[in-house]
């Protein structure tokens, strides 16, 4: 696994590897092709993709798959229904608005009155986190579709539409801020006013560019930087060449960003605790010494993301905190080396806190339950000496509530799912294992990590390969795939389980 992962490096140091097609970018960008009129070849293998059953596995790709393909138009609401069933997140109203316009774009349901002007259900909701260029990007092309579609173009101002064509040249990445949906979005609603604007070609040619060979669109362009943070910490803890550990690790000094965290992607602006977690765990694991200034800046960067309630949120200082990104910034860094003051403390606090009774915590970004019971006990276990020590009693019953819930939750083939009962996949058997030996298990004396790395074993391709479901999601819930992590996680939980490592 480790050479395997290790050729995907490449000579700068960074892991390229692309994000499978998904039928909402690939939906938007026909409709945006056939409204120009150009790029007939194109237009045929978006339209190729979308009509291959992969397409449409939910009734929401279903819908905007059937609605380009054949213009048929849904009668059920399937963001309610289903995409949006069981989301419970402070972005909730916003997501149901854009999930509606995606549909009216293509035609499966009518624009409606009310997402021009939609409510505000929540103070978050009214603009806690529209620092983050995108949603403002999103939410004034959002604007400009709906008022176009309900024949109101008096609506929307000069200022605008000035405003939205400054956000659409804003980027250094070649499709905006390496999101797609949100550059589609933009592109669509530039051409109702400015169609022969030259951002909107060079738009057209930078999604044409990231489209996949199967024809269809990416969910995201590039993942370069996240992908490099991950691998690189995979191939530290398994003891990778030292060449090849500081070819990845240089790659992440140089991509660290002014404020001292890291974006997702390449030439962006806009850093995330997620993508910032991995780079720092991998450059701290590698060679802290070496790397020192770099960590120095990371820390800074986490401490001012540090929610008032100890937690950690994804983008901005002041969002709701997640346990995912409190996870990753506690166990990103050995902290007792950075001034941390009460930092790792109130962090381990408030996952403890979070924690429910049956030993999960909230999903977030993942489908699977396993992953952030995974980071939360890499956390908890990662703590400085008196911070673990004055916690020592909960953190043990936070251990014992989340090794009986993975108890619980393994198959019959000793593998886990998403959720209890759910079929055993990969990723969620490398979170369960992660997060057992985050808490000390060993195959050598736990039956439990022994029957799940036999599990894990037995899933591996005749080529070395490990393949899973999609597991990651955004925007939230939207599942995205970026292959490449399955073998990530598979070789973080083999180190992590082997008897030699030394947490």
């Amino acid at each position: 696994m480790a050479a395997f992962l290790g050729a995907t490096v490449d000579a700068d140091g960074g892991v390229r590897r692309p994000c499978s097609s998904r039928t909402l970018e690939s939906a938007l960008l026909l409709v945006l092709l056939r409204r120009r009129g150009s790029h007939p070849e194109q237009v045929r293998r978006l339209a190729g993709y979308l009509a291959a059953p992969q397409a449409q596995v939910t009734r929401f790709d279903t819908a905007l798959a059937q609605a380009v393909l054949h213009g048929r138009t849904t009668a059920t609401d399937v963001v309610g229904d289903e995409l949006l069933a069981d989301f419970e997140h402070f972005s909730l109203t916003r997501k149901r608005l854009l999930f509606d316009v995606h549909l009216a774009i293509t035609g499966a349901i009518p624009f409606d009155q009310s997402m021009l002007h939609p409510p505000r259900t929540t103070a978050t909701d009214d603009g806690a986190d529209n620092s983050v260029s995108w949603i403002e990007l999103i939410m004034l092309s959002v604007r400009i579709l709906v008022a176009h579609g309900l024949g109101r173009t008096e609506e929307i101002s000069y200022a605008e539409q000035h405003r939205l064509l400054a956000l659409l040249g804003s980027s250094r990445a070649p499709v905006w801020e390496n999101y797609p949906m949100a550059h589609l979005l933009a592109l669509l609603a530039v051409e109702h006013f400015a169609p022969e604007h030259p951002l909107v070609d060079s738009g057209v040619t930078a999604l044409l560019a990231s489209c996949n060979p199967d024809g269809g669109a990416p969910s995201i362009a590039d993942l370069h930087v996240f992908t490099t943070g991950c691998a690189g910490l995979a191939l530290a803890r398994a003891k990778a060449e030292p060449a090849l550990l500081r070819r990845l690790c240089d790659y992440l000094v140089r991509q660290q960003l002014p404020d001292g965290g890291w974006s997702f992607g390449e030439n962006m602006r806009h850093t995330d605790m997620d993508a910032s977690a991995y780079a720092a765990a991998c450059l701290a694991t590698v060679d802290p010494v070496r790397h020192r200034t770099t960590l120095v800046r990371a820390a800074a960067y986490f401490r001012g993301m540090s929610g008032s309630d100890g937690g950690f949120p994804t983008y901005m200082r002041g969002d709701p905190s997640e346990v995912g990104m409190t996870g990753g910034a506690l166990s990103a860094l050995p902290w007792r080396e950075f001034e941390p003051g009460g930092l790792p403390e109130n962090a381990a606090r408030w996952l403890l806190d979070a924690q429910h009774t049956d030993g999960t915590f909230e999903r977030s970004w993942s489908l699977s339950e396993a992953n952030t019971v995974w980071r939360a006990m890499w956390a908890l276990h990662s703590l400085p000496d008196p911070t673990r020590t004055a916690l020592h009693r909960r953190i043990t019953a936070a251990n014992a509530a989340s090794l009986r819930f993975l108890a619980r939750a393994q198959n019959r083939d000793c593998g886990w799912g998403h959720r209890p009962g759910d079929p055993s996949d990969v990723t969620s058997t490398c979170y369960s294992l992660l997060a057992l030996s985050a808490m000390g298990r060993r195959p050598d004396h736990d039956p439990i990590v022994r029957a799940g790395v036999a599990h894990l074993l037995s899933r591996q391709e005749r080529d070395g390969t490990f393949t899973s479901p999609p597991d990651q999601v955004a925007p939230r819930p939207l599942l995205f795939d970026a292959p490449v992590f399955t073998d990530i996680w598979v070789l973080l939980a083999l180190t992590g389980c082997d008897t030699d490592w030394n947490w």
